[in-house]
């Protein structure tokens, strides 16, 4: 039998496998470097992304708006309540000669909450959606307008949604720190 000339190596000290102190510092350098990159980043995306969203929801409240006038046959009214509600409100008419009147001398009801002159005691001044899906003012009149919508203190969350009466196209647009952009 012959013997092999090799030595036949054994596990030393100098042939541990693993990291160094070193590797493992820079590892957790660029870690660090990340996640500190991170942290700057994200509160800028959540603020636009919050922004994006509302100006998502306000778009899609008009559309069911203008789509339940278009499908009902009525006119939808639009009430923007500040500082962040939209409320949408089908029309109901009274019956053929009846109407909103004020009696002289009739006084208020036991309730007290007719606190004006006025028979519709209410103060509010809406836009409404026709069933032919044009947007008009209380008188008719076919009108134009824009909702602005973001974040106090916030001017990257400015968004905004400009109506076209005739037509009721809407069109989104978001503030770029000098101009409003589609």
């Amino acid at each position: 039998m012959r013997r092999s000339r090799h030595r036949i190596k054994t596990n030393s000290a100098s042939h541990v496998e693993g990291f160094t102190l070193i590797e493992m510092m820079i590892t957790l350098a660029i870690i660090g470097i990340c996640a500190a990159g991170a942290a700057i980043m994200v509160p800028n995306f959540l603020s636009q992304s919050r922004a994006d969203g509302a100006v998502a929801q306000a778009l899609n409240t008009l559309r069911v708006a203008r789509d339940r006038a278009i499908g009902e046959r009525r006119n939808i009214e639009l009430h923007f309540i500040t500082p962040n509600h939209i409320q949408i409100v089908r029309q109901e008419y009274l019956e053929a000669d009846q109407k909103f009147l004020l009696f002289t001398g009739l006084g208020d009801t036991p309730d007290q909450f007719g606190v004006s002159s006025n028979p519709v005691a209410f103060a509010t001044t809406p836009v409404m959606f026709t069933s032919e899906g044009t947007l008009v003012d209380t008188v008719g009149d076919v009108t134009n307008g824009t909702l602005f919508l973001g974040k106090t203190g916030d001017s990257s969350s400015a968004r905004a949604i400009t109506i076209f009466g005739t037509t009721a196209l809407l069109r989104t647009w978001r503030w770029s720190k000098t101009q409003w952009v589609e």
